[in-house]
């Protein structure tokens, strides 16, 4: 009976051994699979574009650090954070070195394999934009942060975006940034930001292209984040958003999606082209 209840013993202990060691594999397979998902940083998250971005990213299950400059002031990004445990939120103005700095220190070990810069300055519709009656002091201010800042948050966390898997740095130009395409003479202070833009990232993209980093220029377009294009009361919708659909000139909600597709498929001999939402190629 002793020696009956010794190998009881004994067959638990060998069975107790082998679930302790599934467990581990299994749990193991957990921490792996966990650490291979992936994260994007976004710029500008608090509306539009970068708010539909954290929205979409969100859903697919990536780990997204979605940054503005007055988080307290976000009611629907913070509002989106709390409805899902993928996405924080950070301030980060992105030309103020100071905030770059702490953000860069604090996800210094986190791999970030797409950041996407969205944050900028639209002056295309509004604003000093004609000539003669042109704000200098904002003009530089525009080219700051639609080049510059976009440039500094790049290098800031070029190391971060080397270290993870897709290693993708994506710009959100515009359209307006196409020389040969400039037909009227207005937003002069948007376009050249953009221009200019086009011009930093296709350079960065050379220097970038034998550490295996992919930079990614994108022009979004004018996006229906809000879907107006399918509102069930037309009278909901923004005259001018309206005027946009009417002419043909609004990209609908799933460019979005498209333009997440588009950025999954790049490769490094796409690094520095200059793509439309809808993957056609466009002028410089």
């Amino acid at each position: 009976m002793i020696k009956r209840c010794l190998f009881a013993v004994g067959r638990v202990t060998v069975l107790r051994g082998a679930a302790a060691l599934l467990w581990l594999v299994l749990n193991s397979g957990l921490a792996l699979a966990a650490e291979s998902i992936p994260t994007v940083l976004i710029t500008g998250s608090n509306a539009s574009h970068g708010l539909a971005f954290v929205e979409e990213y969100a859903a697919l299950g990536w780990n997204v650090i979605a940054t503005c400059r007055t988080p307290e002031k976000a009611d629907r990004l913070n509002a989106l954070a709390a409805e899902n445990d993928n996405v924080v939120v950070e301030q980060l103005d992105i030309v103020n070195d100071e905030q770059i700095a702490a953000l860069v220190e604090k996800y210094r070990d986190t791999p970030i394999d797409v950041l996407l810069n969205n944050a900028a300055i639209n002056t295309f519709r509004f604003g000093p934009l004609r000539f003669g009656k042109i704000d200098y002091e904002w003009f530089a201010e525009i080219l700051e942060v639609n080049i510059i800042g976009q440039l500094k948050v790049s290098e800031a966390f070029q190391s971060n975006v080397a270290a993870s898997e897709q290693k993708k740095i994506i710009s959100m130009t515009s359209t307006g940034g196409s020389i040969s395409d400039v037909e009227v003479p207005i937003a002069i202070a948007y376009r050249a930001s953009k221009a200019g833009l086009n011009m930093a990232m296709r350079t960065y993209s050379m220097a970038l292209k034998r550490k295996g980093i992919i930079v990614g220029i994108i022009a979004p377009g004018t996006v229906d984040t809000e879907d107006y294009m399918n509102a069930k009361d037309p009278s909901t919708v923004p005259s001018n958003y309206k005027n946009m659909i009417k002419a043909g000139r609004l990209a609908p909600r799933t460019a979005i999606d498209d333009m997440i597709a588009l950025i999954g498929r790049l490769t490094l001999e796409d690094s520095g082209v200059y793509y439309e939402w809808t993957g056609r190629v466009l002028p410089w």
